[in-house]
Parts: structure tokens; sequence; C-alpha cells
């Protein structure tokens, strides 16, 4: 079995000073546990930032989960006529298009979204991520665990075991990538 954790520690060049050794958990604070960026919500765990230059090291580091993650429905093929515009200049809607296109071929859907490979490529690498890792986490009832980036930038979140207790919960206010070789909802 693939240990999943200490892989993605591996690709994302974490050092054991890096990881929060042992159990964070949200209980015992009167608010919120946070991941933050943010200066007005201290973190519970140390940030690493991390530039990923390509898709496929994000695929690499999102590991093979083609066919789940994927838009329910696909974006229409991207123009041909505006197959050269300035990824600066988009629109909300074609802003979300091209996210639902980089969460397809995350899915392993390149080819049904092939028409926006290159503007996917160039309006999000290479990409800073903010990386969070610990042990295990639990999430407690009354003390739910908030992923605050700085920006838009993905959060990646790793640990050997996250537990969410009943009512328990997570907020992310950012694409989150979560891996953990076990995840349990009590």
């Amino acid at each position: 079995m693939v240990d999943l954790f200490k892989e993605t520690s591996s690709r994302l060049g974490l050092t054991k000073a890096d990881i929060h050794q042992g159990t964070l958990t949200t209980k015992g604070t009167a608010r919120p546990t946070y991941l933050s960026a943010k200066k007005q919500f201290p973190s519970a765990l140390k940030a690493k930032l991390v530039s990923i230059a390509t898709v496929e090291e994000l695929q690499d580091i999102v590991g093979g989960f083609a066919g789940t993650g994927a838009p329910a429905r696909l974006p229409e093929p991207w123009p041909h006529v505006r197959r050269e515009v300035d990824p600066k200049g988009l629109n909300e809607s074609e802003e979300r298009a091209v996210y639902a296109a980089l969460r397809a071929i995350l899915a392993g859907k390149q080819e049904e979204v092939s028409s926006y490979t290159d503007l996917v490529k160039r309006r999000y690498f290479p990409m800073k991520a903010v990386v969070y890792a610990a042990e295990d986490i639990v999430v407690t009832k009354d003390n739910p665990l908030v992923i605050e980036p700085q920006g838009h930038d993905p959060v990646i979140v790793a640990a050997n075991s996250i537990t969410l207790e009943p009512e328990g919960q997570i907020i992310c206010h950012a694409p989150v990538i979560i891996t953990a070789n076990q995840f349990i909802k009590k």
C-alpha cells in the first residue's frame, strides 16, 4: 500500500521540520482553528510556500483520481478566435470555464477540454501553493478547521490521518487539495 502522506511530502519537498509532529486538534479553543496565511487569523500550523511549474506537476501532486473531481458539466470548447487571449482579461464566466477545464484536466479528462490546454497553462502556471502538513488532524464539533489563504492560490493540506468528529467542519475559503492516508468521519 502506498503511503500517500510520505509520497506527497516528498514530492513537495517537505522536511521533518515542515511537518507538525503529533496531532493537531481543534478542541480547546474558544474559536475556530485556522490554517491561514492572513495575519488576522493566526495559523495553527506553519505554512510552506511551494512553486508548481506545470499542470503535469500539479497532477503528480494531486495523484491519480481520474474521473473524480471533474466538474459535473464540462465547459463548451474554447473559441479558436480567442486562443491567444491574455488570461488577465478574462471575464467572470470565462474564468469559471478555464477553472472548470483545469479541474477536468486534473481528473484525467484532458482530451475533452483540449481547446483550453494552452490557456490553462498561461492562466495558472507557474503557481504558488501554500502547504500545511501534520502527522494527524482531529476536527471537533465546536471548533471548525478553517482554511484561509492569502489570495486565490491553492492550499495543500497533507496529513497521515484527518478525523472529522460528529458535526465537525472543515471550512475552505480557497481551492484546497487534501491528501491523507486516512480520512475518518465519525
